[in-house]
Order: structure tokens, then C-alpha cells, then sequence
């Protein structure tokens, strides 16, 4: 599996991270991240089209080192080729998707498939 970096969140002490929000409105997923002594970090997903929430304790290692406190994309995706494959809708509501995940240590691991993601 190969990653990229898409959203470095700002250095703190991991020991000030509070939780997070997760809200999903019209397609679209915002993802705001709570840091004591830090103005909230928010990400958000255009068109999202499928969201998994994973606990810390079903994390694999290998997510957990790849996504700590940062926003990747995975690619190639073989999660996401299967869901491309089975989506039969005659229009699709997207142009590309892409696999993101991020791990949140106490919280677990967001993965979305969106069209994009950027932080705010």
C-alpha cells in the first residue's frame, strides 16, 4: 500500500488532543479536529461518497503509523477499485474518488472515498 501526505496537521504535543467531529451535509464530510490551545483544524471532503470509522483498538499498526495525526491518500486502493466497480448508477454524482484516511490516537481511524480533501 502506498500513501501521500494530503493534510500535515500543525505540530503539537499529542497529549492536547481533545476528539473530533465528524459531520456529513448534502455529500459532502467535515472532519474537525479539537487541539487544546489551537484554533480547531478542519478538513473537508467534496463529494464524499463512503465513510468507515474505525476504534483505536481494531486499528492496524500499519494505519496507525501512516495516518498519525495526518490526512493520507491511499493508492492504489484495492477497497476503493471493489466500490467503483459494484457503483451501477447510470450518472455518477463524482468525477474521480479518491481513499483517504486519517488516524486520531485515542479516537481511531476516519477513511473516506471523496472526490477531494483540503484543510480549512
Amino acid at each position: 500500500m502506498a500513501s501521500q501526505t494530503v493534510v500535515e496537521l500543525p505540530s503539537f504535543d499529542t497529549g492536547r488532543y481533545r476528539g473530533c467531529e465528524f459531520h456529513m451535509i448534502a455529500g459532502d464530510a467535515e472532519l474537525i479536529i479539537d487541539i487544546a490551545n489551537m484554533p480547531r483544524v478542519s478538513i473537508k471532503f467534496h463529494r464524499a461518497r463512503w465513510h468507515r470509522f474505525t476504534s483505536l483498538y481494531a486499528c492496524p499498526a500499519e494505519w496507525i503509523e501512516a495516518a498519525y495525526f495526518r490526512l493520507i491518500e491511499i493508492s492504489p486502493s484495492r477497497e476503493l477499485d471493489a466500490f467503483l466497480a459494484s457503483d451501477q448508477a447510470a450518472i455518477k454524482p463524482y468525477t474521480e474518488l479518491h481513499h483517504y484516511r486519517i488516524f486520531l490516537d485515542e479516537t481511531g481511524c476516519h477513511e473516506l472515498y471523496a472526490e477531494s480533501a483540503r484543510a480549512c
